[in-house]
């Protein structure tokens, strides 16, 4: 099952479900029909999202389905984590999850994360407070920007 939810910045952010675990979210180029949620997960997981871009929201709390080497899953688990406004580079990351000397293998993570937004990839930033790797119709610019505007009370 999957639900589109219409987003400030020209796309709709697409996430999809298996009833269990969000299995997949992606921004796409917005729908022409406004699309339903399928499950009750779907329900919660727009309205946090549409909280998000009111800024009401904190962090994302939402089961997440993740697969991959333990690594990258717990690099995306410890990023799933930040708060909103909450900036931290890949070094940070790589001491956050027990390889203090892995910072690139949390770059190659980030490139691969499975679910825009609700893996915020746009707060893990290089050492000079850059976003680093965004291919050029990535929104982590913007993201960025947009938390770092004003963060929620």
């Amino acid at each position: 099952m999957q639900h589109r939810i219409p987003t400030p910045f020209g796309r709709d952010l697409l996430i999809v479900s298996n009833g269990f675990a969000i299995v997949a979210s992606d921004f796409v180029a917005p729908a022409r029909a406004p699309a339903k949620a399928g499950d009750a997960l779907l329900v919660e997981a727009g309205a946090q999202v549409r909280a998000y871009f009111r800024r009401r929201l904190r962090r994302f709390d939402l089961p997440l389905a993740l697969e991959g080497p333990p690594f990258r899953v717990a690099v995306w688990r410890a990023v799933a984590a930040l708060a909103f406004g909450e900036f931290v580079s890949y070094a940070d990351v790589a001491r956050a999850v027990g390889r203090p000397l892995a910072h690139r293998g949390v770059a190659t993570a980030m490139g691969l994360a499975p679910l825009d937004l609700l893996i915020p990839a746009h707060r893990v930033i290089g050492a000079d407070g850059r976003i680093k790797g965004a291919g050029p119709r990535s929104l982590r610019v913007r993201l960025a920007a947009f938390e770092r505007y004003r963060t929620p009370a």
